[in-house]
Formats: C-alpha cells, sequence, structure tokens
C-alpha cells in the first residue's frame, strides 16, 4: 500500500527559506542621515499645470547597502509618483518606499539597494494670469556635504527670476534652461529655501512640445523600469509551495485511480479435442443385435458381443 506523501513539511521549508534569504537583508539596511549630495530639481509646467520636485540623493560610495533613507517633504504634498535607486549597471530601479504623516513635515522612508535614489512628487503651482510663482522650503532631516536647487524653466517662459539668484545656467539639447542654485553643505537642521517667478502666457507644458524625459514620473525608456524582486521573493517561494501542493495531490489521486481500476480477467480457453484423421466416423452396429455403437465401443452394449471393427 503506498503511503501519503507529506506536503506540510516541504512548505514549512520553503517558507523558512523565504525567511532566511529576506532577513539579512533587512537586519543589513541601516538608516542613513549624511548623505554626498542633494538637488532639489523644480520643474514647473513640465507635465502638469503643477511643479514637478524630484529629490536626487547620492550616498557616500562606502555607504553600507542596502541602506534606509529617511527623507522629509512638505505635508501638505500630494502621495509619491515616484521612488526608485540606480543600481550597479546606471538603470534605475523601483524602489520600496513608505510614507507617514507629521504636523511640520511628512516622513518618506525608502530602502535603497545603490548610492543614488530619487523620489517624486507634485505641488501647485501659484497661477495669476499670466504671473507664475513658487515657493519652496527643504524640510532638512538629511546633512549633505552640497546641497543645490535645480530650477527648469518652462519653454515659452519670460522674466524668470530666482532667488537666491542662480550660481549657473545651462541649457541642455532640447533647449531647456536650467538654472541652479548652489549652497554648499547643509546640516540636518538647515532649511534652505528657494523662490522663483515667471510670466507665460500660454497653458502649454513643455513636455508636449519636447516630448517627455529626465524623471521618473514621464514614462521610462524603451527598456522598461526594472522591478525590485526581492520584496517578492516570499510570495514567489511561497506560490511555488502552493504548486508543488497542487502537484503532488494530483499525483497521489492519479496513482490511487490506477490503483483501484478493475484488473482484466481473462479467461482460459478450452482446449478443443483433437481429432484422429484416421478415425473412421462411420456408426458401427452390432452383428448380432444390430444395436449402434459408438466409435469407442469395443463390444455391444446391448448383448455384449464383440464388435468388428
Amino acid at each position: 500500500m503506498t503511503s501519503k506523501p507529506h506536503f506540510a513539511p516541504r512548505l514549512g521549508l520553503l517558507l523558512g527559506v523565504a525567511v532566511l534569504i529576506t532577513l539579512p537583508a533587512v537586519a543589513a539596511a541601516q538608516t542613513t542621515t549624511q548623505v554626498d549630495s542633494v538637488r532639489v530639481s523644480l520643474w514647473p509646467e513640465y507635465d502638469r499645470s503643477d511643479v514637478l520636485v524630484i529629490y536626487r540623493v547620492e550616498l557616500p560610495a562606502a555607504a553600507q547597502l542596502p541602506a534606509q533613507i529617511r527623507l522629509l517633504i512638505p505635508p501638505d504634498s500630494p502621495e509619491l509618483t515616484a521612488a526608485a535607486y540606480r543600481d550597479a549597471s546606471g538603470q534605475l530601479v523601483n524602489a520600496a518606499a513608505t510614507r507617514t504623516d507629521g504636523e511640520a513635515a511628512d516622513v518618506v522612508e525608502v530602502a535603497a539597494d545603490g548610492t543614488e535614489l530619487q523620489i517624486e512628487f507634485y505641488l501647485p503651482l501659484a497661477i495669476t494670469g499670466d504671473q507664475r510663482r513658487f515657493d519652496f522650503v527643504w524640510p532638512g532631516g538629511l546633512a549633505a556635504d552640497d546641497f543645490a536647487y535645480e530650477i527648469q524653466q518652462p519653454l515659452g517662459a519670460t522674466g524668470m527670476a530666482v532667488n537666491p539668484a542662480a550660481t549657473s545656467r545651462s541649457t541642455d539639447s532640447r533647449g531647456l534652461t536650467y538654472h541652479l542654485v548652489d549652497l554648499g553643505a547643509q546640516t540636518a537642521e538647515g532649511r534652505p529655501e528657494v523662490t522663483f517667478s515667471y510670466t507665460k502666457s500660454t497653458p502649454a507644458l513643455s513636455s508636449e512640445a519636447l516630448g517627455p524625459a529626465g524623471g521618473l514620473a514621464t514614462p521610462s525608456p524603451a527598456a522598461g523600469m526594472v522591478v525590485d524582486v526581492r520584496g517578492l521573493l516570499p510570495w514567489i517561494l511561497l506560490g511555488a509551495g502552493v504548486a508543488l501542493i497542487a502537484g503532488g495531490v494530483v499525483y497521489f489521486l492519479r496513482n490511487r485511480s490506477v490503483e483501484r481500476a478493475p484488473r482484466p480477467r481473462h479467461r482460459a480457453s478450452r482446449p478443443q479435442p483433437a481429432q484422429d484423421e484416421n478415425v473412421d466416423a462411420s456408426p458401427v452396429y452390432c452383428h448380432n443385435c444390430g444395436t449402434q455403437a459408438t466409435a469407442s465401443d469395443r463390444f455391444c452394449r446391448q448383448c455384449g458381443t464383440p464388435l468388428r471393427v
């Protein structure tokens, strides 16, 4: 009799492996409060009528990875539109991020397995007729060896004014102008502020004229965004365990049905008596009394007279 397979220990083993794989990554994550650089990119009227805000943070080259980065954002900010880090190949990879509401600022914690990370969200732009204005205060909470604001000037904008004054300006290959405000090193308690204003007579967005590029909030490259599967590994292993259980059950049921199936019975064929080709099949009669005898008789069954064969 075939014993039933036990699959519960196998599933427990798979779950245990998943825990052992994910625990080192969690235990190794360290909260980082000192970084090499922070660049806050402000892109007004880029792909929305709001301002796209991008935090670009660079960790020290010797930072222990994975790292848990704690960032502060304005409390009235909408939900994040993107959170990512750059992997060893230089590609942006989606990162796990959590957000906790606060009074002075909301806390965003990002798990990064690379030394470069960024998050994105939108803030409203003050629009009065053709006049635009935006004020932003860095909430602090992160010490940086270098801190800078980067303001992208929308297409069609005139009279661009930035305060503090831009330390440099540049134009990319698509004709967009960037105003860089380099503020140097900042402590975790620092709250550097920037204000800009400009005039624009149309509601046209920069991405409509040039096509999206740059931030994570825009369509990803042709290769697509790479998803970090480490957070999905426990579910993958759990799914594999379920598949093994299902396969084992099917295998067991099929084997049991085969064992219960009735075996075909073969009836033994009865051998046909061999016929002697030399035996005379003509009837035999007793010459004394005339009684018919069978082919095997040697004496008459009626009178006992020897038969003449």
